[in-house]
């Protein structure tokens, strides 16, 4: 998921490729965000790429 949003993509679009529902993408979103202490998707990104969870 968060490669998805260092990739620019819509919670819709994560959500068909990992065959989700787009209200199930959120709530995984809003509990990674919770899980890193971010406030949004920009910060979680961020986040992701500076502990190498992303590239």
């Amino acid at each position: 998921m968060l490669r998805g949003m260092s990739q620019g993509k819509s919670n819709g679009q994560i959500g068909r490729e990992l065959y989700l529902s787009e209200d199930t993408v959120k709530t995984h979103a809003r509990r990674l965000f919770r899980k890193l202490g971010v406030r949004d998707r920009a910060q979680a990104v961020a986040h992701g790429f500076r502990r190498g969870l992303v590239s």
